[in-house]
């Protein structure tokens, strides 16, 4: 029993640990009115289950993080989607199209379904992560050994946001550890920047899972599930975390959406989706067995934007690179 519950409650941490932001209180295991099933049995014979992960900034109402975790229930694996939050995507008529708008705009269920199409596979739920969940947790858990790779300052009063962390190695306490996953003004690229952080703090906070008593991360896990809003059911639940216990935790690859950071013609910065690149990846971390067509990948061309050529090149250019 002690074995079981620690392995639940690494997997429940260390998914909650991947978004480290944001702030909407909701009830977990409310039953989802979608009439999915429960995991997709894909062309490969591989049963898949997608979570659509996000994190609201409870000052400007933003969506800071969005990740689809694939648990691959036939071959006991988990993988990890990251798109950027400045994601180019028309989704409405307003001027303001950067897809971390999109929750605010559509709800829970209609970015879920916005997305599903536009990725071209089934995202059979949504998690959405309170900002002090990850304080919280990060505290209960004794801190995380992170090495920061750049000093980092900034300060923004009107989100109460203090910044301020030199590089070296460093336990982090919970308020340490929210400055670290949210800082990104002090890298050359931005949010790709931050994405990287992100991935590195995961890492650090699954190696602390590890080392603490599976009493002390039962406490944090039932914390945590008071912050969280999702619409997968408490059988679903249970279900995915006995496919997760058997997971190997230390090694969940995670992948940034293929793309170009560029500044748009009001002098904002987007992340432009490259259509080749981007289908890429969703075969390889959220299809097993590289099963769909570019075609199929945004059909509707969410995120291309056809009457700005540079942002429209970006999305059509071949795919050179390789996910990661």
């Amino acid at each position: 029993m002690r074995a079981f519950l620690r392995s639940c409650c690494v997997v429940l941490l260390t998914l909650c640990a991947i978004l480290g932001l944001p702030s909407v209180k909701g009830a977990y295991g409310k039953e989802s009115e979608t009439t999915y099933e429960t995991a997709e049995t894909v062309a490969s014979g591989d049963r898949v289950t997608r979570f659509l992960v996000l994190g609201r900034d409870r000052a400007a109402g933003l969506t800071d993080s969005i990740f689809v975790v694939a648990i691959n229930e036939t071959e006991k694996r988990a993988s990890i989607l990251q798109i950027p939050r400045d994601t180019y995507a028309n989704y409405t008529e307003n001027n303001y199209k950067k897809l971390n708008g999109a929750l605010s705009a559509l709800g829970e269920r209609g970015v879920k379904e916005l997305l599903s199409e536009a990725l071209g596979v089934r995202l059979d739920y949504f998690v959405i992560l309170d900002l002090s969940c990850l304080r919280q947790t990060v505290n209960a858990i004794g801190g995380v050994e992170v090495d920061v790779p750049q000093d980092m300052e900034y300060s923004d009063p009107a989100q109460g946001l203090q910044i301020r962390l030199s590089a070296g190695k460093h336990r982090l306490n919970g308020e340490e550890a929210e400055q670290f996953v949210r800082y990104r003004s002090g890298y050359v690229n931005a949010d790709l920047g931050r994405l990287d952080a992100q991935k590195l703090f995961l890492q650090a906070f699954a190696r602390q899972c590890k080392s603490v008593s599976p009493t002390r991360l039962l406490q944090a896990a039932c914390m945590v599930l008071t912050k969280v809003q999702t619409d997968i059911g408490l059988p679903d639940a249970i279900r995915v975390v006995e496919i997760l216990r058997a997971c190997d935790t230390d090694d969940i690859p995670m992948a940034t959406m293929a793309g170009e950071a560029v500044r748009g013609t009001s002098g904002a910065w987007y992340y432009c989706v490259n259509r080749e690149g981007a289908c890429r990846a969703v075969n390889e971390y959220l299809m097993p067995k590289q099963e769909l067509a570019v075609s199929d990948f945004d059909p509707h061309a969410l995120f291309d934007r056809r009457e700005n050529e540079k942002f429209h090149q970006i999305y059509i250019a071949p795919d050179n690179s390789s996910a990661g």
